[in-house]
């Protein structure tokens, strides 16, 4: 029912006893107006409810929104920390391994060097032994012969110099010179000096 309803509508007149007629118009006209304005207020609050209603779906919308969003930066933050943990982790396990190989590597040519230097030492000390022992046999095979022979003291004097100034002359056992390119395996053995060399230095007459 709208006020134009009110306007238009009509009565019989009675008989005996009605309304007046003018008072029921007038009142219906008050009716209709304050529906009228009933309406209009109805209308614009009406008009006002869906402005709230949009404005509230459109926070809605954006706060949705910026939640989608937060629970995305959340989640991205999250990826990127793992990540970070996950290279840190792979960076420092390659690490670990580089360094243990880099020690058991170092080790073991700790240890293969310390035994070529010993071998060195050995050998050299074994060389340096033997050419006294030859010396010492030689000067014992002299001192044999200055007995058996007294004719020759002369020329065994002369043999016993040149073996004492060949003794002198000798270096002192040195400090071993290891070339660490080259494995014992790879090495000459050194040679023992033969007796039958250094015997043959010095013949019975004395002569080199």
């Amino acid at each position: 029912m709208v006020s134009q309803d009110i306007r238009e509508k009509t009565f019989e007149k009675a008989v005996f006893g009605g309304y007046d007629m003018g008072g029921v118009d007038d009142y219906l006209d008050e009716i209709a107006a304050e529906l009228d304005a009933a309406q209009k207020e109805n209308m614009t609050l009406r008009a006002k409810l869906k402005v709230l209603v949009e404005k509230i779906e459109e926070y809605r919308q954006s706060e949705d929104a910026m939640r989608l969003t937060l629970v995305s930066a959340q989640k991205l933050a999250g990826q990127i920390e793992n990540d970070a943990k996950a290279r840190a982790s792979k960076i420092l396990d390659e690490a670990n391994t580089a360094a243990a190989k880099a020690y058991e590597k170092i080790k073991t040519e700790t240890v293969v060097e310390q035994r070529r230097l010993m071998e060195a030492k050995a050998a050299i000390a074994s060389y340096f032994e033997a050419a006294r022992a030859s010396l010492n046999r030689q000067l014992d095979f002299l001192d044999r012969l200055a007995v058996s022979d007294p004719m020759a003291e002369a020329k065994i004097t002369e043999a016993v110099k040149s073996i004492e100034s060949q003794a002198d002359q000798m270096p002192a056992e040195p400090a071993p010179r290891i070339d660490f390119g080259v494995t014992m395996q790879d090495e000459a053995p050194a040679e023992k000096p033969e007796e039958d060399n250094m015997t043959r230095m010095f013949s019975y007459d004395g002569q080199n």
